[in-house]
């Protein structure tokens, strides 16, 4: 074998082996940008004695969340409106026999964007609660509701949170 012939096949292979790795660094960053603004939704419920009672919406991802869709569930049962979302929260609410005049309520509509790290009440009372046989009702009254969210990254990344909601005093 000729010293030229064996030069054009070690170059050759060096070219496409410079070829192979740019095209592998490229999958792994752009894997890496995903993963740098995934976010990460979730549910939790506050109900301390002495304080407002919420149901909060916490992204704790590090990327916003574009709202696709959410659905409110009362005993596992989807709770339909007619009009937007926060008319199926009033539902929700009135479900569990819970005035929903007592609350306010926060709406959330497709396409809405979730920044990382924001937290939002969907869900707070107006006003604290004292007394500790009500706050037992109204949680009561919480572990029956259930909150299901799509939402995507700015990736186009489709999401599910399907949370019933937990219980975390703070």
């Amino acid at each position: 074998m000729s010293q030229e012939l064996l030069l054009g096949i070690i170059g050759t292979i060096i070219a496409l082996s410079a070829v192979a790795t740019t095209i592998w660094q490229g999958i792994l960053t752009r894997r890496h940008n995903r993963l740098s603004v995934k976010p990460i939704l979730r549910i939790d419920r506050r109900t301390i004695v002495g304080e407002k009672v919420s149901i909060l919406l916490i992204n704790s991802g590090v990327g916003p969340a574009i709202i696709c869709c959410v659905k409110f569930f009362v005993d596992g049962i989807v709770i339909e409106s007619n009009s937007n979302i926060m008319g199926a929260g009033n539902l929700a609410l009135i479900k569990t026999m819970q005035d929903a005049r007592k609350y306010r309520i926060f709406e959330i509509f497709p396409q809405e964007s979730f920044a990382a790290g924001e937290q939002q009440a969907l869900f707070e009372s107006i006003d604290e609660i004292k007394n500790e046989i009500v706050m037992k009702e109204i949680k009561q009254s919480f572990d029956r509701i259930s909150i299901e969210i799509e939402y995507e990254s700015i990736y186009k990344e489709k999401f599910i949170m399907n949370s019933p909601i937990s219980q975390n005093n703070y």
